[in-house]
């Protein structure tokens, strides 16, 4: 066969140049021509003069291409697991932010902070009680912190973040339209968040990633869909739990928050 420009002979029935090639087709519809067959002669083939070949070139990776690939592939996002203390949530947000869970207070106190300063936008409607009960309330480190406090320091540390919800499979994104160039990622299991971070060679090397590299949420989500199908969240509509002030049971969080409502009583526990 001749090819290309200047015209080059390529010769089928020498397998040094089969090598080079992973797939031979002619024909319409296109027929795959195995050239590797020793029975296969061009004589008999239903090649024809004038014929059109598709030809696919062998990709062969270089030591440099394939030793940068497995580098790459060593790198994976992970979990960072914090502990389960009523304060994940600043934990998680700590490490993600600053690499360390030792600002976890300090970012509580912050958000308390900033929503006491904004008694307009977070009013007694907004909040579920009066701005100063609230913020007394948040900065008791046995109260958790949700979304009011992601969107508050989100604002504060004028980033992105991501938080990837196991059960739904859902991306929220805080300071989404923001045109902020840089964000960081949660994984949340339905009354506990954990940090997401890059990891390498069994370290976490970076948790803080460019709003340009969209694969970064896509790795997050499949993060959380393999987390989903060991059943590593807890199912808020239908979880038990009971209230460890007065010991009464409850179903859900929608009991669980109105018996807080009704009692006061703030801390629960999962059965």
């Amino acid at each position: 066969m001749i090819c290309g420009y200047p015209p080059k002979t390529i010769d089928f029935t020498n397998p040094d140049y089969l090598i080079f090639f992973s797939l031979v087709m002619c024909g319409y519809p296109p027929k795959t021509i195995d050239f590797t067959n020793p029975d296969t002669l061009l004589e008999s083939s239903i090649i024809r003069s004038g014929d059109v070949l598709i030809v696919e070139n062998q990709k062969v990776l270089d030591n440099s291409k394939s030793s940068s690939l497995a580098s790459s592939c060593s790198k994976k996002l992970v979990r960072k697991v914090v502990p389960a203390d009523n304060s994940c949530l600043f934990a998680s947000l700590s490490f993600v932010l600053f690499n360390s869970e030792i600002y976890a207070d300090d970012l509580r106190v912050l958000a308390a902070e900033c929503i006491a300063a904004d008694p307009i936008t977070y009013n007694d409607a907004f909040l579920g009680k009066s701005n100063t009960d609230y913020c007394l309330w948040l900065k008791q480190k046995d109260h958790w912190g949700g979304a009011i406090e992601i969107n508050v320091l989100s604002t504060q540390n004028e980033i992105e973040i991501n938080v990837a919800d196991i059960q739904s499979g859902r991306l929220d994104v805080y300071g989404e339209n923001k045109n902020y160039h840089k964000r960081v990622f949660l994984l949340y299991d339905g009354i506990h968040y954990d940090a997401i971070g890059l990891e390498e060679n069994g370290v976490i090397t970076k948790t803080v990633f460019h709003t340009s590299d969209i694969n970064i949420q896509i790795e997050a989500l499949a993060l959380a869909e393999d987390a989903k199908k060991k059943r590593q969240y807890t199912d808020l509509a239908g979880f038990t739990l009971r209230c460890l002030v007065c010991s009464t049971p409850l179903t859900g969080q929608s009991q669980a928050q109105q018996h807080a409502k009704i009692t006061g009583h703030m801390n629960f526990g999962e059965v």
